[in-house]
């Protein structure tokens, strides 16, 4: 029985209650913990606590949730912190999409412009929290959602002694459930990205991953299924990303792990067109289409309705959750298992990228934290566009940590979706202003 103190950093959040579902699978680790939801945004908090109570009652496992607007109190005595919060909220993910898309670039929060100023947002309240951990619980693991990923790791691996570990959830929803649909395998037992049966391997660096190894059965995966693979898509297809998957397997030889992001990259106009088609008919963006029916589907669980993982709404999808859980879970048990979707400091494991990189990859998770499994090279076809991408990103948050807005451009300039002098000049005009509130280091 768990006598952990967990705390959840935006906590207010709809994604909580499938992170409490996953929790309560793991009850033989984690019954008879604290759950902390912290949140600025009181609003959700009472619901939310409520929630936990109905969902842990119902599984019949203890466990004891509270919540707080004050991160001094969340973070006291904890031994595991999720950060899972979005700076600016909805509002300001919507001036990521729109005002990039208006002069012609494409990306989103992660990609393109808006990244490079979700990092300027969300590294100076990360690196706030990360040195509150320091301070009161610096034994703490920090197993992190927040985005962009990749460029948030690097300011707190260069800033802070935190027990950092960041993640990204397209590896566990490509490996626990596209993967296996693929070659007609059920999916992947509860809370694992990989088991006996099936071992993916996937790197790269965020949201730019590659499978490169895949073993089914102790045996070579792509050997045995490539052509399965191809024509079990066909009848899978839903959408165009995974239509582009399919050609980038047929140009390259392997499976990217996300598409959504990837495509941007190599069919920027068709998506910049979509997306300005979407933006004229004036519907919301990303996860700006599900929230109001995910908060009366909260709702309608606080008053006794079942989690449904089937529901329409991301936020209600388990691969998230099971994913950081998961890696919580055998740091807890020292289970010596091996994680994808990982990032963390290069050191060797991708041997052709430099020591330094943040890049992503699998990982054997225990009781010391990760330990990256060096993997061998990232395939040539590759290799420009990623250190391409390991150069915005090192711009990226050298502006975030300075506050030099000539290094901002440049990290614009640099960015692979940014093909234009006077449109980046534009762009990161109107963005400084948008999320001005957000970025003490430019003010």
């Amino acid at each position: 029985m768990g006598e952990e103190k967990i705390v959840i950093l935006g906590g207010g959040s709809p994604f909580v209650p499938s992170l409490i579902y996953a929790m309560l699978e793991n009850r033989e680790v984690l019954e008879g913990s604290e759950v902390c939801l912290m949140d600025i945004d009181p609003t959700r908090l009472p619901l939310l606590t409520k929630l936990g109570y109905e969902m842990s009652k119902r599984a019949k496992v203890k466990m004891k949730f509270t919540s707080t607007t004050d991160p001094k109190e969340a973070l006291e005595g904890a031994t595991f912190v999720m950060p899972s919060y979005r700076i600016g909220g909805e509002k300001h993910m919507r001036f990521d999409f729109e005002i990039p898309t208006k002069y012609g670039i494409c990306g989103d929060e992660t990609a393109g412009p808006g990244g490079t100023f979700m990092a300027q947002c969300t590294i100076p309240a990360t690196l706030e929290y990360c040195r509150l951990i320091e301070d009161l619980c610096p034994e703490a693991w920090v197993i992190s959602y927040v985005n962009p990923t990749n460029f948030v790791a690097d300011a707190v691996r260069r800033e802070t002694k935190t027990k950092f570990i960041a993640l990204c959830d397209c590896f566990a929803g490509f490996a626990m459930s596209f993967l296996p649909r693929l070659l007609d395998m059920p999916p992947l037992e509860r809370r694992y990205c990989v088991n006996e049966d099936i071992r993916p391997r996937a790197i790269g660096v965020n949201h730019c991953t590659w499978l490169v190894d895949h073993v089914v059965d102790s045996e070579d995966g792509y050997a045995l299924h490539k052509e399965k693979i191809k024509e079990k898509s066909k009848s899978i297809i839903r959408d165009h990303e995974i239509e582009f998957a399919l050609r980038l397997l047929e140009a390259y030889g392997y499976l990217n792990v996300c598409p959504s992001h990837c495509r941007m990259l190599w069919e920027h106009d068709d998506v910049l067109e979509e997306r300005k088609a979407l933006l004229k008919e004036k519907r919301r963006v990303s996860i700006l289409g599900w929230t109001e029916s995910a908060w009366k589907f909260v709702e309608e669980m606080a008053a006794g309705a079942e989690y449904d993982p089937e529901r329409p709404e991301y936020c209600f999808r388990l691969h998230h959750s099971r994913h950081v859980i998961g890696i919580m879970v055998s740091i807890i048990a020292n289970e010596g298992r091996e994680w994808g979707g990982i990032n963390f400091p290069n050191k060797g494991a991708i041997t052709n990228l430099p020591q330094d990189a943040i890049v992503e990859g699998p990982c054997i998770v225990d009781k010391r934290g990760i330990t990256p499994i060096v993997v061998g090279d990232l395939p040539k076809c590759f290799l420009g566009l990623t250190l391409h991408i390991l150069n915005w990103q090192e711009l990226t948050v050298d502006a975030a940590l300075s506050g030099d807005k000539n290094l901002l451009y440049q990290a614009l300039l640099a960015c692979p979706y940014v093909h234009d002098m006077k449109a980046a000049k534009f762009i990161m005009d109107e963005l400084l202003k948008a999320h001005a509130d957000y970025m003490p280091q430019f003010k």
